[in-house]
């Protein structure tokens, strides 16, 4: 096993699980911590950006002193941490009460039925103290979500830094950017698993081990179902213990080592690579500003990295809310939504990291060429945007959308027909009448409420009559008697249109990852690679995947128009204009691949190859062997030597 493609294939197997917990499982069950910890989108955004918290700092830290120090097993502790990360995140569903519902004909649950004889206030008085019990749980459920996903994101550190610069120091040149290329389309594929696994586990209802899920009157379906989200984090667990080990046991260098190294070309930035070639740089804290300054002074380097944070605000935005997305503009639940994106994502993030490799080693790019090929992939990933217009109508919802009585301006969900009847927004259940949803039965007037055989049917519904009234006059009153349990609107055909341009736009954004890290690699010299990317990761993580979340999670807040209101407390959001949303999405997408582009292009021009004319050296004074330390490389053909005072000749 002592070969780098064996190591590579353990590497292949850690990325499989990080993917399948940090970008898969947590953000398909970001919907059901939203709603079982009454979460807005934007603070369920936070949740996916802690990942990046911890990993800012320690990036650079192993990054810069990992590089002189033994590798796997700094790798291998790494994972160990993740594992811990992995059993904190499921901590709350174990440690917290059972989830309460509002569903009407329930007697485990609170009633979602008109009660004229209940004062609202008066009921929110005597939940006060209960609700700031249940308040501050929810403060530490919600800190240990975050402390579990910075543990997950301080372990995977040292395998995105060193671990990476492993690869590259023993392996050819021109097989980096393949074999990174493997490791990141394996982490694709964890991340499609976790969507899968995720969403199926969404199917189960959250408290499974605590009740009987025979008596839960709640199917997938309804708006306020929660499902296992914890089910998926406890096989996390399992798969970096798993792991950890085989990596332990590599060697600092393996027996390759040398002769790659003997065989590689610099092509750093300007070819300026002597400095930080001295054996001893890089092993003391006051070289580290030293290296930090040599990277800002790379122009090449300094835009390579603002273009690859550009890329990670759309890829971790889009991979945090992906599901939501198709859940919410198609009328799809959670479980089905978690599955497509799952289907989505192989062949697309996946296909697009191999896609990246396989070019660069098919035309032996170098990096100015590899540069531009990325930008390539931005111009057509930017055309592709404007497919996020496409959704299924919305629902018209009584009191918002169409008024309760004919005539009368659709003012807000309280109306003549329910004002005494207490009705909040606390629980969403709707229920459609000739494709015109109520909020809740309680909305609808109704103030009885039976199961029968499994079936609910509603009585002495006061505004019944009223939205009789707003319809049609070609509709008969018989046909509004009865409601349908559930919004109006299924899938549409969009939804297909949608998933094949999500695919290819997926494949053109990911194109661009492998590539990028090779030519990080190739524009520094062979002794910062290791750093180069700490700081990369540092920046890309600070600027994109830790904002992009909370960006996108605030542009989808801004298009919701039922919020969840629990006597005055704002909690996650019902509905959402789903025309506003897609607009806003699009131009927030288009946007940033227009600026990363840009960003690309000027990295490609200010990039300057190293000097390959062949200098000749006259030496009139005839040294002695004593004088030289022996061979130090070969690169093209020409042997080097090195003086005694490091001067390389």
């Amino acid at each position: 096993m002592n070969t780098i493609k064996v190591h590579v294939f353990w590497q292949c197997v850690f990325c499989f699980f990080e993917g399948f917990i940090v970008n898969g499982v947590i953000n398909v069950v970001l919907v059901a911590l939203e709603k079982r910890y009454s979460l807005p989108s934007s603070r369920s955004g936070l949740i996916a950006s802690a990942n990046d918290f911890g990993s800012i700092i320690c990036s650079v830290l192993f990054g810069y002193f990992g590089e002189k120090r033994h590798k796997p097993r700094l790798m291998g502790t790494g994972i160990l941490l993740m594992a811990a990360g992995s059993l904190v995140f499921s901590l709350p569903h174990f440690i917290g009460e059972a989830y309460k519902y509002k569903v009407s004909a329930d007697v485990n649950a609170s009633t979602n039925i008109c009660h004229l004889d209940d004062n609202v206030t008066d009921t929110c008085s005597t939940r006060a103290a209960a609700d700031d019990t249940i308040a501050n749980s929810v403060v530490m459920y919600y800190g240990l979500l975050m402390v579990g996903n910075i543990l997950l994101g301080i372990g995977a550190a040292p395998m995105f830094t060193i671990g990476l610069s492993y690869i590259d120091e023993n392996c050819k040149a021109k097989l980096t950017a393949l074999y990174i290329g493997w490791t990141f389309s394996s982490a694709a594929v964890g991340v499609a698993a976790g969507y899968v696994v995720g969403g199926q586990t969404l199917s189960l209802f959250v408290d499974i081990d605590k009740v009987d899920p025979a008596s839960v009157p709640l199917t997938p379906a309804d708006p306020q179902w929660v499902g296992a989200w914890w089910i998926a984090p406890l096989i996390a667990t399992l798969g970096f213990l798993a792991v950890a080990f085989p990596i332990y046991g590599y060697p600092k260098r393996l027996p390759s080592y040398k002769e790659v190294q003997k065989a590689r070309a610099s092509e750093a930035h300007g070819g300026n690579d002597e400095l930080t070639a001295k054996v001893n740089f890089g092993k003391s804290w006051k070289d580290f500003p030293k290296s930090i300054w040599f990277l800002v002074t790379n122009p090449t380097y300094v835009f390579i990295c603002f273009g690859a944070a550009v890329e990670a605000l759309i890829i971790g935005g889009m991979a945090t809310f992906g599901a939501k997305l198709i859940q919410e503009k198609f009328n799809v639940d959670i479980t089905y939504a978690g599955t497509v994106m799952g289907i989505i994502t192989i062949p697309g993030s996946g296909g697009g990291m191999l896609l990246g490799g396989y070019l660069v080693k098919r035309f032996n790019l170098k990096c100015r060429g590899i540069i531009r090929m990325c930008a390539a992939f931005m111009v057509a990933a930017c055309l592709c945007g404007p497919f996020m217009l496409a959704q299924c109508p919305n629902d018209p919802v009584y009191g918002m959308d169409s008024p309760y009585m004919q005539g009368s301006p659709a003012s807000g969900l309280v109306s003549g027909c329910n004002e005494l009847c207490g009705c909040t927004t606390e629980g969403f259940e709707p229920l459609c009448a000739q494709g015109i949803i109520f909020f809740s039965p309680c909305h609808a007037g109704c103030t009885d409420s039976i199961t029968i055989d499994g079936k609910k049917t509603y009585a002495n519904c006061s505004c019944l009559a009223n939205a009789t009234t707003a319809l049609s006059t070609n509709t008969s009153p018989s046909d509004v008697t009865s409601f349908q349990p559930g919004k109006c609107s299924g899938s549409c055909p969009w939804l297909y249109v949608f998933c094949a341009m999500f695919l290819v736009t997926m494949v053109l954004t990911f194109a661009t990852m492998s590539p990028g890290v090779a030519a990080l690699f190739r524009c520094v010299p062979d002794n910062q690679r290791s750093i180069g990317i700490g700081v990369n990761l540092l920046f890309v993580r600070l600027v994109g995947t830790t904002t992009g979340p909370v960006i996108l999670g605030a542009i989808i807040d801004s298009t919701c128009t039922i919020w969840q209101d629990t006597c005055g407390t704002r909690g996650s959001c019902w509905m959402y204009d789903k025309s506003a949303m897609g607009t806003r999405i699009v131009l927030w997408f288009m946007g940033l691949k227009v600026a990363g582009c840009l960003l690309f292009l000027i990295a490609s021009i200010v990039y300057k190859p190293p000097p390959t004319e062949e200098k000749v050296v006259t030496i009139e004074t005839v040294a002695t062997v004593e004088h030289f330390n022996g061979v130090a490389n070969s690169d093209n053909g020409n042997i080097f030597i090195r003086s005694r005072d490091s001067t390389r000749l």
